[in-house]
């Protein structure tokens, strides 16, 4: 079988979409696919990740000017050229792979673009998705985030034919995972981990460190970060100047490294779910708007300690260093956390969805 992902990489959008569309693409690759990225020169060089991992990328054109945005899609900017534009290249570069699916994961892109592209291709079309806020298309829908009721959240927003998958079993973390080692819990906390995006543009990063000094926390810490990350070198003086401090760039998998850690601090993206698969005590920070979307649902399901407050950064300050002193004297609930998450998320997500694709009802 043949499979085109669309995914793109930007300051802007970040590097989750591509990484989470590698660990598909690698499920995928294992049953037997043959798979084709399809990506757009936006500044990270994604395809050269990509091809890192085995695979190959078409690129298309980077943008040649400010493509106006679309009022109906609150993420139109992030292609950084019109909707029409990206269909008409993304069908014409797919034109001799000849895709018996294609999967997108993008939110600047709407029920159009899925209807369209799956006409000109003639193949259904998986969409990626946890933001419900624009129409969508298409055969499948995976929104891997933990929500209470999927069915409200996409309501009026899904055509009468889309099979929704939704929750953490599906949950776009790399097959490896199903089998890595998991945390084995301790009544004290040894270590700190933090890893805040691929990219994190926001600084949240040195914000982290920030409330760790205040909390009153010198032992060990180890910061993850990627090549991407505009602040690494300010992190990397940091961290020179912690009694215990480590700056660990561009590692291939996290799962040893949320492993190691008897905390956990990171971004709210598809991070979590490795977290939780690991299964390390978490407290996870809202760090984009996409990111409200999930967060508060997970801290009232019990599988993390949620941040908001990601426009507010006194306030946000103030509640990170609270949870991470409330934490600290609480080994229950730190044991509870991570129960609750590990049995939230077993590392077989991509196998469900690859299933859900070779499927013909």
């Amino acid at each position: 079988m043949k499979v085109a992902i669309r995914a793109d990489a930007s300051p802007q959008i970040g590097t989750g979409h591509i990484r989470r569309m590698l660990s598909l693409a690698k499920a995928l690759r294992s049953s037997g696919a043959d798979v084709l990225f399809v990506t757009r020169d936006l500044g990270l060089n994604a395809s050269t990740t990509v091809e890192q991992e085995g695979f190959r990328a078409t690129v298309l054109p980077a943008p040649s000017g400010k493509a106006e945005p679309d009022a109906t899609i609150p993420h139109s900017h992030w292609s950084e050229v019109s909707q029409e534009q990206d269909i008409a290249e993304t069908t014409a570069a797919l034109s001799d792979f000849v895709p018996a699916r294609v999967i997108i994961d993008h939110y600047a892109f709407d029920a159009r673009w899925h209807d369209q592209v799956a006409d000109a291709l003639g193949a259904p079309v998986m969409v990626i998705d946890d933001l419900a806020d624009r129409t969508l298309s298409g055969r499948w829908l995976v929104d891997h985030n933990y929500h209470p009721d999927h069915g409200a959240k996409f309501s009026g927003r899904l055509g009468k034919e889309t099979r929704l998958l939704g929750g953490p079993s599906y949950a776009l973390i790399d097959p490896s995972y199903a089998d890595a080692r998991r945390y084995e819990f301790d009544h004290d906390i040894r270590s700190i981990g933090v890893f805040m995006g691929g990219v994190d543009l926001g600084g949240d990063t040195l914000a982290v460190l920030d409330a760790l000094t205040e909390a009153g926390w010198s032992g060990p810490v180890e910061v993850v970060a990627t090549s991407h990350n505009p602040a690494r070198d300010a992190i990397a003086e940091r961290l020179a100047n912690w009694p215990e401090g480590i700056l660990s760039q561009d590692l291939p998998s996290l799962a040893e490294f949320f492993q190691r850690h008897d905390l956990q601090i990171g971004a709210g993206g598809g991070a979590i779910w490795e977290r939780c698969c690991i299964g390390p005590p978490t407290i996870g920070m809202v760090c984009a708007d996409n990111q409200k979307k999930s967060i508060p649902f997970a801290n009232a399901a019990g599988f993390l300690l949620g941040i908001d407050h990601s426009d507010q950064p006194v306030r946000r300050h103030i509640a990170l260093v609270d949870a991470l002193r409330d934490l600290a004297a609480s080994p229950e609930r730190r044991k509870s956390l991570s129960k609750t998450a590990m049995k939230l998320v077993d590392g077989r997500g991509v196998t469900r969805i690859v299933a859900a694709l070779e499927s013909e009802d």
